[in-house]
């Protein structure tokens, strides 16, 4: 199991709404297990925060720690229109060739790079190491060798006014080394739709011919779900998927406030969103749970499967062990990702029902246990029983 965190437009006020929040928010990823790494698709601060990204960075850096992981490596962010605070003459003049001649880029696009000085230190002071020379501009980083993430600036062309017809340098997109041996998933601040037509055309080339699973961005303040079709055939479509706002502001009705939780488990990514609101807490918000990225099918080689378990391991499991899977590999998987899901507690009260018949199952259970378990769980028939309980909990 890999779970992420994907959240976005830190407007962050520092009032009662956005404390409770944030505190919940701690609650809510330590219930819901493990998470390796945090995906923010842009907006770090507001207009009227001048070029200050104090707020963004302390609470990010607060994040990280209380997820206990390694900010360097598991933390990944994108550039957002309110992030581009570094004003310069000629702005608008630049802003209006480049949506005039999209695919004319050329000098506009560094000048207008030069509007995320402020975002780049910003960047900086959170990874000193970051590993692109411009973390405004498009490059690339790999999670662990598990995922390449596609970091997109979609907001050179903001100008504070218009939501669409926005620009991607798509040449440099185009140069990248996407990955052969992991997924690619594209990072964005702006929903594809609102991405210029042209623009749409070359992403959607790049789509096509470099395995991209998904494209994850945030901007309209609310969940969204939907597919990009990059060619007109049958399955030939990526999810875009948009993060709701992640500060609440009391004085906002417009948006949708939350975070979406991704769980790999397998060929897919299940995807979690979890809305909240002032009085009531997070809910499981329908409109993004059950939606899934395809991530690639578990490839089998006739008497060794070999099934991905993190960023450094395999395991080769025997023709006995791929025989007993098959039976019940839909159970499995399922079982499996339930189990991952479920809180310490929950775990405990799984193990005081099944536990002195069948062995307790480690409250951090490594992923080999958990196919021994399955195995002996449907030899003994009792796995279908063991999936309904755990669901209940």
């Amino acid at each position: 199991m890999i779970r992420w965190l994907h959240i976005s437009d830190l407007h962050i006020k520092n009032k009662a709404d956005w404390n409770n929040y944030r505190r919940e928010l701690f609650i809510k990823c330590s219930e819901i297990g493990k998470i390796d790494l945090v995906i923010v698709t842009g907006d770090f601060h507001d207009f009227s925060d001048g070029i200050s990204f104090e707020m963004a960075k302390n609470f990010l850096q607060e994040l990280v720690e209380k997820l206990k992981l390694d900010i360097s490596n598991d933390l990944f962010l994108v550039p957002g229109n309110h992030d581009g605070v570094t004003e310069f003459i000629e702005k608008d003049i630049y802003i209006s060739a480049i949506q005039n001649k999209p695919l004319s880029l050329n000098k506009a696009i560094d000048k207008l790079l030069s509007m995320f000085q402020a975002y780049e230190s910003f960047v900086r002071e959170l990874i000193p190491a970051y590993p692109a020379e411009h973390p405004a501009a498009v490059h690339s980083r790999v999670w662990r060798n598990r995922i390449n993430f596609i970091h997109c600036n979609t907001a050179l062309a903001a100008d504070g006014f218009t939501k669409t017809n926005q620009i991607i340098d798509v040449d440099k997109l185009a140069l990248l080394e996407f990955s052969e041996d992991c997924p690619n998933i594209i990072l964005a601040h702006n929903n594809f739709d609102d991405l210029n037509n042209e623009i749409q055309k070359s992403i959607k080339d790049v789509i096509r011919t470099n395995s991209i699973r998904a494209y994850l961005c945030g901007d309209r303040h609310m969940e969204i779900a939907k597919q990009i079709t990059y060619e007109d055939k049958q399955n030939r479509q990526i999810p875009c998927i948009g993060c709701y706002k992640s500060a609440p502001d009391p004085m906002d009705e417009y948006s949708n406030f939350g975070i979406i939780i991704g769980e790999w488990q397998g060929d897919n990514i299940d995807l979690r969103g979890w809305s909240w609101k002032r009085g009531e807490g997070f809910k499981v918000d329908g409109n993004i749970t059950e939606q899934k990225i395809y991530m690639g099918s578990v490839e089998k080689t006739g008497v060794t499967k070999t099934v991905s378990i993190n960023d450094n391991t395999d395991i080769k499991l025997t023709a006995d062990y791929n025989s007993k899977i098959d039976d019940c590999y839909e159970c499995q998987k399922a079982f499996i990702i339930e189990y991952h899901r479920l809180s310490p507690y929950q775990k405990s009260q799984f193990n005081r029902k099944y536990g002195d018949k069948y062995g307790k199952l480690k409250i951090e259970a490594s992923e080999k246990e958990l196919y021994d378990y399955v195995i002996m769980a449907n030899n003994n028939l009792i796995l279908q029983d063991m999936l309904g309980y755990i669901k209940t909990l």
